[in-house]
């Protein structure tokens, strides 16, 4: 994947806020209102933010997901950004972190979309 520097510092945020949605903790009400918030600010589409999802952080982190013992308190950013910058997903990695981890971030994904909803609603 080819982002540039300003694109990078953009979707950094996005990166680090939605991988709490792989962390191997219970989110609550205030921890999506937090992720919503960073994801307003980033200016992107919900399109976009589920490309980002999908195609960028699932297919890194999905192990975390589907792990029974993973990553609880965070991530290393600056291995995810590396692994998404240099090992673009192709569709078969995708679909397999989809199939994998992403079951288990959906129901957070629609946990924050909600939020989201809820802050174009006001």
């Amino acid at each position: 994947m080819t982002l540039s520097a300003d694109e990078i510092a953009r979707r950094r945020p996005v990166w680090e806020a939605m991988s709490a949605l792989f962390l191997d903790a219970q989110l609550d009400a205030d921890d999506h209102a937090g992720i919503a918030d960073v994801l307003v600010a980033s200016g992107y589409s919900l399109a976009e933010l589920e490309r980002i999802l999908w195609a960028e952080l699932c297919p890194v982190l999905w192990t975390n997901a589907a792990s029974v013992a993973g990553e609880w308190r965070g991530f290393d950013m600056e291995y995810v950004q590396g692994q998404i910058v240099s090992r673009p997903a192709g569709p078969l990695r995708r679909w397999w972190g989809y199939v994998n981890g992403g079951n288990v971030v959906r129901h957070e994904w629609k946990l924050v979309r909600q939020a989201l909803a809820a802050r174009e609603s006001k």
